[in-house]
């Protein structure tokens, strides 16, 4: 397979690090000029280098307004072989994969949307968990890329369906961050030290591997971002857009949406998503 890869963010670079490990013909380029950390990768100052002549180009950025950035206003799927396969690896809308789907295919390419479940840890350790949407065949040719990445991957359905499984995660994720963040605020202000409420709620069915991940921050309230809580903002909103499309219920998404854009205002945005927790407790009424 030769891979061109779009996105050293975060995630990105430990996801090409892995992936080069696996023997994979990796070409790398990101929009922001950065010294790749990566033996065996090729790293490349212009687009077009990273995307010509390659069979599969993965796009593993912040949002759909990048995403259409790289591929139509820099002119990326303008330069894609006929037939090449495009990967959506990051996180957007599900009425705006379709779009890109179609646009996509009146170009000759082929789409897959495979958005991935984990955060930079499971990225370095190659333990994310890939949902994707789009051709059975294309998700059979990518296997080895998924592979390489992940734990497990899982072709959901049709093009979309990715997109709508990792909403549907990140909804129901950013509930429990929330929920989480009040009940430890709720037990602060009752007088319960963190670490002994940790120590309970780990000896209690409610204990997740989320909460497990995050105990060290919670306990050293330093909240250096895995997963930032922009971004998972984000993520809620476009869920809540899409259960209104489809007429779904959501009032605790909603509850939690408003929590989160609230936190963000509160220039909490660029910290771990339970940094929200901090906006919680600068409510509590004294």
């Amino acid at each position: 397979m030769k891979l061109g890869w779009i996105g050293l963010g975060n995630m990105g670079v430990p996801m090409v690090r892995n992936i080069v490990g696996a023997g994979i013909d990796v070409v790398a380029y990101n929009r922001t000029q950065r010294t790749l950390p990566v033996e065996g990768a090729q790293l490349v100052t212009a687009l077009g280098d990273a995307v010509r002549d390659r069979e599969v180009v993965v796009l593993m950025v912040s949002d759909v307004a990048a995403v259409r950035d790289i591929l139509f206003a820099q002119g990326a799927a303008a330069q894609m072989a006929k037939g090449a396969l495009v990967v959506n690896m990051s996180t957007i809308g599900v009425d705006e994969t379709l779009a890109l789907a179609q646009e996509l295919r009146s170009l000759d390419l082929r789409f897959v949307d495979a958005p991935v479940l984990g955060s930079v840890k499971p990225a370095e350790n190659g333990l994310l968990t890939v949902v994707a949407g789009g051709d059975a065949e294309d998700f059979d040719m990518l296997k080895p890329l998924f592979d390489a990445v992940a734990k497990a991957a899982f072709h959901i359905g049709p093009c979309g369906k990715g997109a709508t499984m990792k909403l549907l995660v990140n909804a129901y994720l950013g509930v429990a961050v929330e929920a989480l963040g009040e009940c430890l605020t709720f037990g602060a202000e009752n007088g319960l030290a963190t670490a002994l409420m940790l120590d309970v709620l780990q000896n209690s069915a409610v204990w997740s591997p989320m909460i497990a991940g995050k105990r060290d921050m919670l306990l050293e309230q330093a909240y250096d971002a895995q997963f930032a809580l922009r971004h998972l903002t984000k993520d809620l909103g476009l869920a809540v857009r899409q259960a209104s499309s489809v007429g779904a219920p959501m009032p605790a998404v909603d509850a939690t949406l408003d929590a989160f854009r609230s936190a963000v205002d509160a220039g909490l945005g660029n910290r771990d998503m339970v940094a929200v927790i901090e906006y919680l407790k600068a409510q509590v009424r004294p």
